[in-house]
């Protein structure tokens, strides 16, 4: 078993002994034996870890609908995944969503800190102690200014490198006759939704950057397209429910892609864990391929083909600029004038993530449209890294915008668990 595989394994153990000791406290005092067994089986899943990494500390993140320990997702089993999403809606009433073990864990700090669950739990209050010995309990917050900037970043990071596992998984799973489950993909859609609302510029500059290689590999466009592609959808008006299938066809198209469209609806058949989801996920599939093949197919079909080609000229084998984008869209077959009108509006003319030309810095990356989308703010572009966020007011008109940026989002691969 690889090292990544043993933490996930660890990780699942030490997150269900979490919740099973936190739920005793639903209906126990600290006191009682049933929660002293539950807080003692905790402790010796805590210190298995630390007898062999004393120095180390597990940090686990419960997101609404993805877990992490270490930035590393978890695959939560489906029986054990409405109990770990209740413990986190309840620990994200009091104001936690991240929690931090190190070697100096007892038996006494983990009561301390399930006697702080329980006042909250049972009185409805905010956690107000938030260290313990061996423990901290703070906050996860990427919907909201401030330091939850650099907690956006990280989950957006952390989606992006587990759809990318994810897909590669997907495609060899198929090769291989298995009918994966679709689970995961819908957990991550759902979670990607609400960070598209409210962080729509990181998952930009993250879809926007280069690859260090010379070209973006298949699964590394497909999960940049699948990102743009539900924050196009956003911006079009769809409901979640729609957003869901649009991201969805957009993850299953690493498997049809090619295929005729009247045998996409027996192909995916098999796929029975898209559940309500299925009838659209295939129509906007069947779709697709009605425009690729420059038939006439719906708007959905049209924005998915039309953000594909975005996304492929981004990261085609050398930088392009804004012009480029423009003219490969404008020149995408089966799409209507008022499809591509739209991806260029929710495009734009100084997209963020590109890099521009100051007259007074010089090449900055293009950060953000301000805070109310009224004003151009950037970064400075130096050796050693970015500088601070600053207000950019002077765009030499006469410089290309580029899709050059390179920011070093690195990560640690995660693995979506999608056998059958």
């Amino acid at each position: 078993m690889t090292q990544k595989a043993e933490l996930r394994k660890y990780g699942n153990r030490l997150v269900n002994d979490l919740q099973v000791y936190l739920r005793s406290m639903h209906t126990h005092d600290a006191n009682n034996a049933i929660v002293i067994r539950a807080r003692d089986a905790l402790y010796v899943t805590l210190t298995e870890h630390f007898e062999d990494e004393p120095q180390s500390t597990l940090q686990i993140q419960l997101l609404p609908e993805e877990t992490f320990i270490n930035s590393t997702l978890l695959p939560i089993a489906m029986q054990d995944f409405g109990r770990v999403k209740d413990l986190t809606k309840q620990l994200a009433t009091m104001g936690v969503g991240e929690l931090i073990f190190d070697a100096g864990v007892t038996t006494e700090s983990l009561s301390g800190f399930g006697a702080a669950f329980f006042d909250c739990f049972h009185y409805r209050k905010t956690m107000e102690t938030r260290a313990f010995d061996g423990i901290q309990a703070l906050e996860l917050d990427y919907s909201v200014t401030g330091t939850a900037e650099r907690d956006a970043h990280q989950v957006v990071v952390w989606l992006f490198s587990g759809l990318l596992d994810g897909l590669e998984g997907l495609v060899d799973l198929v090769k291989e006759g298995h009918t994966p489950t679709m689970v995961p993909f819908m957990r991550h859609m759902r979670l990607l939704i609400d960070l598209n609302m409210e962080r729509g510029n990181v998952v930009r500059h993250l879809c926007f950057a280069r690859q260090q290689e010379a070209e973006s590999t298949r699964p590394h466009t497909l999960a940049c397209r699948t990102f743009l592609v539900v924050q196009m959808g956003q911006r079009s008006g769809l409901d979640r429910s729609e957003l869901m299938a649009l991201g969805l066809a957009s993850v299953l198209d690493s498997v049809t892609a090619g295929t005729e469209p009247s045998r996409i609806i027996p192909m995916l058949a098999p796929y029975t864990s898209l559940s309500d989801l299925a009838p659209s996920v295939m129509m906007n599939l069947h779709e697709l391929e009605l425009v690729r093949r420059g038939r006439t197919g719906s708007r959905k079909g049209q924005i998915l083909h039309a953000v594909e080609t975005l996304v492929q000229t981004i990261h085609s084998a050398t930088p392009v600029t804004l012009t480029d984008v423009q003219s490969a869209i404008n020149a995408t077959e089966g799409v209507d004038p008022e499809v591509k009108e739209f991806v260029l509006s929710w495009l734009g003319d100084t997209p963020v993530g590109t890099i521009v030309t100051s007259g007074s810095m010089g090449d900055v990356l293009l950060f953000d449209h301000g805070a109310k989308g009224d004003s151009l703010r950037c970064r400075e572009i130096h050796s050693s890294g970015l500088s601070e966020v600053k207000p950019l007011d002077d765009i030499d008109p006469s410089a290309p915008v580029r899709f050059e940026s390179r920011i070093d989002f690195e990560y640690e691969p995660i693995v979506i668990d999608i056998d059958d």
